[in-house]
């Protein structure tokens, strides 16, 4: 290429800036300065026809070694991120200018960005699961307890209730005894007043036996309710802790499903140029 060449170039960047989808900052160099340059939509750096190369730029480093030069700018230098690259151009084996391209970054670094943010937010999601993994594990160990405890308290009432029945044969029987120890106490006249005492005591620690076995009865007949209601309830809140584990797992693993597409997310995003 000819060094005339480079103006006529210059004319065509414009062009090649509209063939491309990327956004980007276009220029045209000599060997010392700037021959044509064009801004990109959210890229200026602010490059001017006739503007010397300034040292240690891309430009000049594809000028001086005679091969393509790239460098990745950071935000803090020009506002926006960008990757710049620069390609020598050649008279026969002569360098006499050089292509300068400034593409914007910016979407790139919004992308990884968010892949990242994603990325920690999926992390911070699977702890607050296995967290409550292990919370509904304890509380259907817990739940399952509660359903043997019920279990073995309705076995208990069973026993007591055979207790209660045989207190009550007793206190039915003890009455009996101090009616007919009242009837012989009557028969025996002044003889049998004194027995006839002990026979109403006995009457009454019957009668009074008789009335606390009617509470005790009830008061156990509630507990047997209370405890089948109970165990009944345990049994569906196990089902229900079931029922949330298997969701859980499903949860967990779709998680693991998002882990792996934000690593990829990530790593795409970081290799997008």
């Amino acid at each position: 290429m000819k060094k005339e060449y480079l103006n006529v170039l210059g004319d065509f960047i414009g062009i090649f800036q509209k063939l491309m989808t990327a956004d980007f900052n276009i220029a045209i160099s000599d060997t010392e300065k700037i021959v044509a340059a064009l801004p990109g939509k959210t890229i200026d750096l602010n490059l001017k026809k006739g503007e010397i190369l300034k040292d240690g730029s891309v430009a000049l480093e594809a000028i001086y070694s005679g091969k393509s030069a790239i460098r990745q700018v950071p935000r803090e230098v020009y506002g926006v991120p960008y990757m710049g690259r620069a390609i020598p151009l050649f008279d026969d084996n002569e360098v006499i200018g050089c292509i300068i391209v400034a593409e914007s970054l910016d979407a790139k670094e919004k992308l990884v960005n968010m892949a990242q943010n994603l990325s920690t937010t999926i992390e911070q999601i699977t702890a607050a699961m296995e967290e409550n993994a292990a919370g509904l594990e304890k509380v259907a160990g817990l739940s399952y307890q509660m359903e043997q405890i019920s279990e073995n308290n309705l076995e208990s009432v069973k026993e007591t209730d055979k207790i209660v029945d045989t207190v009550y044969n007793i206190s039915r029987q003890s009455k009996l005894l101090g009616l007919n120890a009242s009837i012989e106490a009557a028969r025996a006249g002044n003889v049998g007043r004194g027995f006839n005492v002990v026979a109403g005591e006995i009457s009454q620690l019957a009668e009074n036996s008789t009335v606390s076995t009617k509470r005790i009865a009830d008061i156990l007949e509630k507990l047997k309710f209370d405890n089948e209601k109970v165990s009944k309830q345990s049994g569906e809140l196990s089902s229900v802790l079931n029922e949330i584990a298997a969701a859980t797992e499903e949860v967990s693993a779709s998680i693991q499903s998002l882990t792996a597409m934000s690593v990829d997310l990530v790593n795409m995003a970081e290799n997008l140029i």
